[in-house]
């Protein structure tokens, strides 16, 4: 459905910029938008809807209306639809006009679908509207759109700003809120991958489990807070510190065993040699290790396998390897 809307020029004071109920993003950054229409005038006009009362509501291009108002205009150039036009076609202008131009962030894609769900079917809005949002159209990913909106607001935010992966907030939407708000610090301020989110969401819930608590308990423990807060240390050693604490709660076995391996190779003097590397079976639980062997020449070569050949000798090595 096409509706006509009418160019016009309104006075700035008509136009209610407080009343923009089809926008989602905060009207910050306007320097380069100033810039532009300084430059070489409004590229794309805003829409307009009329509201009772000579005024004006905005249905898109609020930053615009800011700009031209900042920069002293009396008149604004707009595009002015029907006052009896509907939500949702509103909403529909409000859509298109962003997604050929800036696009949206992750929340705002969620805003977004959350509100075209007023109007649509889920099959539709998958269908039609996820790709214009920015995602495939798949129902999943409506799913984790929509499993944002259960976050708080310092969740919403890493969402906002492409810090917390869509599949770690559905994981986190099933958590009780004060669960939530105890990983909040650790998503804030540990530079974790989409899949080290996750590992870290399953392994803290995984042992909540075990343990018949909750998520909360176990990121409250002094460990990890210590951890978090250690100073000197870089983010990505305090994140590889947290991960390997999860990890050895998760498996103590396991983690006893790569410990007491690492040891060994350090007394062989292997733990950072340049040419060898010795790796143990996976999770130690098979017979056969590997050797990496590195060299430059059939010389290199010789002095290396020596070089094995005597650490086969040692008591230290049997001990490694049985």
């Amino acid at each position: 459905m096409t509706i006509a809307a009418q160019y016009r020029e309104v006075p700035q004071n008509a136009v209610d910029l407080e009343d923009h109920p089809f926008s989602f993003a905060p009207p910050a950054g306007l320097e380069r938008l100033l810039a532009s229409i300084a430059e070489v005038g409004l590229l794309a006009p805003p829409w307009l809807r009329p509201k009772v009362g000579k005024k004006f509501q905005v249905v898109a291009g609020r930053r615009r209306c800011l700009a031209m108002a900042q920069l002293g205009w009396e008149r604004l150039p707009a595009r002015v639809l029907p006052a009896d036009v509907s939500d949702s076609f509103c909403l529909l202008v409000s859509l298109y006009d962003n997604a050929f131009t800036r696009g949206f962030n992750p929340l705002e894609q969620a805003r977004l679908a959350s509100r075209l769900l007023a109007y649509w079917d889920r099959s539709t809005v998958t269908r039609k509207f996820l790709p214009l949002l920015g995602q495939p159209p798949a129902p999943g990913f409506l799913d984790r759109l929509l499993a944002v909106l259960a976050l708080e607001d310092p969740l919403q935010g890493l969402v906002a700003e492409g810090r917390l992966a869509l599949s770690a907030a559905l994981r986190l939407a099933e958590w009780d809120p004060k669960d939530r708000l105890a990983v909040a610090p650790f998503l804030e301020g540990l530079p974790l991958s989409q899949s080290k989110q996750e590992e870290l969401l399953e392994g803290v819930g995984w042992l909540a489990r075990r343990e018949e608590t909750d998520p909360g308990a176990i990121l409250g423990r002094p460990e990890l807070r210590r951890l978090l807060g250690e100073p000197g240390k870089t983010p990505q050693e305090k994140a590889a510190a947290v991960r390997r604490q999860l990890h050895g709660w998760l498996f103590p076995q396991l983690s006893r065993a790569e410990a007491d391996f690492a040891a060994a190779l350090s007394r062989l003097g292997l733990s950072r040699h340049p040419r060898l590397s010795l790796k143990p079976p996976p999770a130690f639980e098979g017979p056969d290790f590997e050797l990496e062997v590195k060299f430059r020449d059939g010389a290199e070569l010789q002095n290396l396998l020596e070089e094995i050949a005597r650490l086969t000798r040692q008591e230290e090595f049997s001990a490694l390897t049985r």
